[in-house]
């Protein structure tokens, strides 16, 4: 079977399984925002904005605080480690034939599953704004704000990118860690590493090596977009060393 057939097959068994719900806790962040700017929160700090800024920055709020790592953590063991541990891995493997190509079939997937949630949280934030912000003193009525304008919208929107890189950073260490460790294990080194990575953010040089401050530094114009660039070619060169390295390990595992 192709690569890409069962990557089809895997992002199915992805979107059937009842721990990727866990993904729509994020949309708790454009609906406590709206809910803020209809109750005009004394807490709220918010400028008017227009439709795409609003999105973007829901996003943003996501990578910055870890929320979006954390529950793709869940999604990403659930991919692989409690499929090992339940011992279904081996249908798997059985029906299709190929250790390897099954481990690249499900980051594929994973990474089908990162960017389906990064248009959802997009076009939900959307709908929140047009539906609710936009009749508040904090919409503007524009989809894009001259101040996004001022800023680059190609900028700002590249600077959305980068959280996908944690995810996939974290999502390649649970597959390492789903060789050697149970799934529950494998979460709690996901949250970990995803920890880390919130931490490194405030020591020089290092920082450069979390996807999200690289983002930030991007939004607020103190990196150039070929820098970034390379420095994404490099968050992913990172997770293709991690998946080879797990699909060499896994082709020679004694599977249960």
């Amino acid at each position: 079977m192709g690569l890409s057939a069962i990557t089809k097959i895997e992002f199915i068994k992805l979107l059937k399984k009842r721990i990727s719900l866990a993904m729509l806790a994020t949309l708790f962040v454009p609906i406590f925002y709206t809910y803020s700017v209809l109750t005009d929160a004394p807490l709220l700090q918010m400028s008017a904005s227009g439709a795409l800024d609003f999105a973007l920055g829901q996003w943003g709020l996501l990578g910055m605080t870890g929320l979006f790592q954390v529950l793709f953590s869940l999604v990403s063991v659930g991919a692989f480690s409690s499929e090992i541990d339940s011992g279904q891995i081996k249908m798997s493997v059985l029906r299709q034939c190929a250790r390897k190509r099954l481990v690249y079939a499900k980051i594929l997937a994973l990474l089908l599953f990162i960017v389906l949630c990064y248009i959802g949280c997009i076009t939900f934030s959307l709908l929140c704004y047009y539906g609710f912000v936009v009749r508040s003193v904090y919409g503007t009525g524009e989809f894009i704000s001259e101040g996004l304008r001022t800023i680059g919208v190609g900028r700002f929107a590249m600077s959305g990118i980068f959280p996908l890189f944690d995810t996939l950073l974290t999502a390649g260490i649970v597959f390492l860690f789903s060789l050697r460790y149970k799934s529950g294990v494998c979460f709690m080194l996901a949250v970990g590493t995803t920890t880390l990575l919130l931490i490194m953010q405030f020591f020089p040089g290092i920082q450069y090596f979390v996807p999200t401050y690289v983002g930030n530094l991007l939004d607020y114009g103190e990196i150039t977009m070929p820098a970034a660039g390379l420095l994404c070619l490099l968050y992913g060169i990172i997770v293709a060393v991690c998946v080879e390295i797990t699909a060499r390990k896994f082709e020679r595992m004694d599977l249960k």
